[in-house]
């Protein structure tokens, strides 16, 4: 059985991955856009045509609220957004395309680590590190989540350019690498680690390379981070929306061992997966601390003892090999440690690029230990058989986990208790089926684990809803302080807490605040008519005159508004999705 396996030819090895692939995972295919994906695809205006290309490279990924022409936030990754433009004008918002582009991508990530692995490995055992690699429930989140277009593109691009230097010795190809590896970059900032084992393995294997390498990587670094200061900055994008992100260098060294210890179980034991994990332990306990970095030592001792075996029966090259894959294992693992603090603790896609350092270290020890030599073939076949169709099956379920975000969401609050993003997902599933006692129960339980400006928000709409305005009001205002989220939530807010103002509070305390948010957004046509409203019940005739100005240069206005307040006769606000009615005399 083995030997007929040995005799496979590459495109068959294509075949197989190709087949196994879409048996477990065409059942993500017809999910719905959700989340990130409505306002990086379905509201974004710029993404809707390709001939934007050129403002992919000037800008983040998000629509703005206040003009949707811009994209917003903190990350730079233009070719992600080129991808859903190219996608959109070909075949319009229809997640299929999306989803489908994305399996392909996954699947030729993993037949290009299956060449990749061939440089090692027979080919045996470089299909069934391939295929792990390729099933494994921990990497279902790159296919099933479009807005993990990023990792499928950076990692395709990374791992064909380490593939090409390996596959082509000359000089000139290197320009090549470089151009993949530009790619990569442009996919998400985290492809810097390709570059990275790219210098390790020339350093170590072929120096002649090594400062040619360097000569020509320069350059496409240094335009990467040129185009990236002029649309986001340098600065690694901080949200301020995560507990991890709360703590300082300390408490997130704390956190360091579960962290560890989180990817490694899970990738052992890959159940009870969730889109993000948000736990925090910034104390020091026996519990969450030591325990769990006596464990992480272990594991290191295990890496150390099976290194030195290595090196007493295998040759150097061998030995090199087993460095290399755990370099790439410890290089993944450091991105991942909060040293500069993410927007969560753990993820499942930060553990698919160091997911092949492991998987590389597992196949030298199994080749130059040879542990399946004490197990009849059979039943080593059968194993092998389980062991795929299990981790198969886990991924084919995790897939229908992703049938509605307000599932999805369900599901990952079994498997992450802290997970104050699922919670608040949840509230806003309920409340727009107007299950508001139930919504506000989960937007209660989620500002209990984490207070931020979407589940504050989320809870200042129910209790607007439940006729409490000055309770919304005063919880708007609390969601405004802690830091937003996005510019689109902030804006709403304000809007939203300055409506409220037409008929509570002290005037001149609500003239301040939506005098505050216009220097935010100065094109807000809705609270400059809030503004012009409140001055003009408070007595401040001309400078109402000025803001209803501002607010019809900007956008449309009630003819009644404006008549009441330029010619000085009293008018009523009716208040659209309230009971009020604003006199204004």
């Amino acid at each position: 059985m083995f030997a007929k396996i040995n005799r496979l030819k590459n495109w068959q090895v294509a075949i197989i991955i190709l087949v196994v692939g879409f048996l477990i995972f065409s059942v993500g295919l017809n999910n719905p856009f959700r989340a990130d994906d409505i306002t990086q695809i379905v509201n974004n205006n710029p993404v809707h045509s390709i001939s934007n290309i050129k403002s992919f490279f000037e800008g983040s990924t998000f629509t703005s609220y206040s003009n949707s022409n811009i994209l917003t936030g903190g990350n730079f990754r233009p070719l992600m957004t080129t991808t859903y433009a190219l996608l959109y004008t070909l075949f319009g918002p229809h997640p299929l395309y999306f989803h489908l582009l994305q399996l392909l991508l996954y699947l030729g990530s993993a037949f290009i680590l299956f060449l990749f692995f061939r440089y090692s490995f027979n080919t045996v055992l470089a299909l069934l590190l391939s295929l792990l690699f390729l099933i494994h429930p921990l990497n279902s989140q790159v296919v099933y989540s479009i807005p993990s277009m990023e990792d499928a593109l950076f990692f395709f691009f990374g791992i064909l350019a380490i593939w090409l230097l390996l596959r082509f010795q000359s000089v000139k190809y290197l320009i090549l690498v470089a151009a993949c590896l530009l790619l990569a970059l442009f996919s998400k900032e985290t492809a810097a680690v390709f570059v990275i084992m790219a210098l390790v393995f020339l350093f170590w294997r072929d120096r002649r390379r090594f400062l040619p390498f360097i000569g020509i990587i320069v350059l496409p670094t240094t335009l990467y981070l040129i185009l990236k200061a002029h649309a986001v900055g340098l600065s690694v994008a901080n949200s301020n929306q995560a507990s991890i992100e709360k703590l300082n260098l300390i408490g997130r060294l704390l956190t360091d061992p579960a962290i560890i210890l989180f990817y490694f179980t899970k990738f052992i034991f890959p159940f009870k997966l969730a889109t993000g994990y948000y736990f925090t332990y910034p104390h020091f306990s026996i519990s969450h601390t030591l325990i769990p970095l006596l464990i992480d030592l272990a594991i290191i001792a295990l890496i150390v003892y099976i290194g030195s075996l290595v090196h007493k029966k295998a040759s150097k090259a061998i030995y090199f090999t087993y460095i290399f894959f755990t370099a790439w294992l410890t290089i993944g693992l450091l991105t991942t440690l909060q040293l500069v603090p993410l927007d969560m603790t753990a993820c499942e896609t930060w553990f698919y690029f160091p997911m092949v350092g492991l998987l590389g270290m597992v196949g030298i020890t199994i080749s130059v230990l040879k542990p399946y030599k004490y197990i009849n073939q059979k039943i080593l076949i059968s194993l092998i058989f389980m062991l795929l169709l299990i981790l198969g099956v886990v991924s084919v379920i995790r897939g229908t986990n992703y049938s509605s975000q307000y599932n999805l969401a369900f599901h990952d609050i079994q498997s992450s208790k802290e997970d104050y993003i699922a919670y608040n997902t949840v509230a806003t599933y309920l409340y727009n089926q107007n299950r508001i006692q139930a919504a506000k129960k989960y937007a209660e339980q989620s500002i209990a684990l984490f207070p931020n400006q979407n589940n504050l928000a989320t809870l200042g709409i129910i209790e607007n809803t439940e006729g409490n305005y000055l309770l919304a009001e005063q919880t708007y205002i609390k969601a405004i302080s802690e830091g937003y989220t996005s510019a689109q939530l902030n804006q709403k807010l304000y809007e939203d807490t300055g409506l409220i103002m037409l008929w509570e509070g002290h005037p001149i305390y609500n003239i301040n605040f939506i005098k505050h948010g216009l220097s935010l957004y100065p094109n807000d046509s809705t609270l400059w008519i809030y503004l012009a409203v409140i001055q003009e019940n408070n007595n401040d005739k001309t400078d109402a005159k000025v803001s209803i100005a501002n607010a019809v240069k900007n956008g449309q206005v009630p003819t009644s508004i404006v008549y009441g307040i330029i010619s000085n006769t009293p008018f009523t606000v009716s208040i659209y999705g309230t009971n009020k009615l604003v006199q204004v005399k």
